[in-house]
């Protein structure tokens, strides 16, 4: 079930001089089981062998049993240590660690809105108590776009100066105010602690290990087409997302790890706009649907721009020379490559 070769490959090549700066680094992961955390796990493996970095990986689990079970390659590999516990209070491992990436957070729609900021904002600060006890000063937290809240109709890529943020008076805010709290306890902790911790506003992603049975379109749609079954769009199909490549969102968080700015965020995502009926479309069209059977539940309104959920990536770019290196198209097309066996497969055994 690894990502393709030639993926990591690609990872390898362009994040080189980021990867080469991590000889001998111990590495303390949550959320090293969820989407990123297991594609961060498969390049930083690769990388340790072709580059002999000897890396040290610590990953705390709530089952890491079960991970190295149905991950093997990445549960048992010899770089790779899985600890067991809850992000909001796991026990502090007594080795020393050069670097953190703090992954952990609930994103599943079921999750009760109370639990979800609970794990988001107390698994955070345990996180960050953990590297000042541990001095440990170079830490990514992964955040969110969801952090700017509703972005107005003006704004057509929405830049990490926007000043935006979700509505308080929303339950269903819980997962955004969550990260939100959680960026600002980065900066207090580096105001106090003397941590650098730097912040990945993450957008949509596509790739190999996208959840094909959650909240995610891109990951339902392509579900949908590879499996013949009519394409469910429960809105009106006009907002607006874009899709990064895993390959590209890699590079990125190694980039703003090893080289971005203390208390700083950075946008991570593609900067190339598709509405989610063109979505639909594309999918079905990729996977080999001639006629796809798409049905839009809702019913778009005239007097109602498009809602947008689209990165400006000019900071990535400025300053951390970042661009998108895998098109969209391009990645469609390897993930549903990715997807297609596997998911046939489990329906025709």
């Amino acid at each position: 079930m690894a990502v393709p070769q030639a993926d990591l490959d690609l990872v390898l090549k362009h994040a080189s001089s980021d990867l080469r700066a991590l000889v001998g680094a111990r590495i303390f992961i949550t959320g090293g089981t969820g989407y990123i955390g297991r594609w961060l796990l498969e390049a930083l493996i690769h990388a340790d062998r072709a580059l002999s970095l000897a890396l040290s990986i610590t990953v705390l689990s709530r089952d890491p049993a079960r991970f190295a079970a149905t991950h093997p390659h990445l549960g048992t590999d010899p770089a790779v240590k899985l600890i067991a516990g809850d992000v909001r209070d796991f026990v502090f491992p007594p080795s020393s660690f050069t670097h953190a990436i703090h992954g952990a957070t609930d994103v599943i729609a079921t999750s009760s809105p109370l639990h979800t900021f609970d794990v988001t904002v107390g698994g955070t600060r345990r996180l960050l108590d953990f590297c000042r006890k541990r001095g440990i000063t170079d830490v990514l937290l992964l955040s969110s776009g969801a952090i700017y809240g509703p972005i107005p109709a003006h704004i057509d890529l929405v830049c990490e100066d926007y000043l935006g943020a979700p509505d308080p008076s929303v339950v269903g805010a819980a997962y955004a105010l969550g990260k939100r709290a959680a960026e600002w306890l980065g900066t207090a902790y580096g105001a106090e602690a003397g941590l650098s911790c730097k912040s990945a506003r993450v957008f949509a992603q596509i790739g190999p290990y996208l959840a094909l049975d959650r909240q995610f379109a891109a990951g339902n749609f392509i579900r949908d087409a590879i499996l013949g079954q009519p394409i469910v769009i429960r809105g009106d199909g006009t907002p607006l997302r874009s899709y990064m490549y895993a390959v590209d969102l890699v590079i990125w968080l190694l980039a703003i790890l090893m080289r971005g700015l203390p208390s700083r965020a950075y946008n991570v995502g593609s900067d190339q706009p598709v509405s989610i009926a063109s979505l639909a479309m594309v999918v079905a069209r990729a996977a080999g649907l001639a006629q796809p059977a798409i049905e839009i539940q809702g019913v778009a309104q005239a007097d109602r721009p498009p809602e947008r959920y689209v990165p400006s990536i000019a900071r990535a770019h400025d300053e951390l020379g970042l661009s998108i290196g895998i098109p969209f198209d391009v990645a469609l097309d390897r993930t549903i490559e990715w997807y297609r066996t596997r998911l046939l497969e489990a329906k025709y055994p």
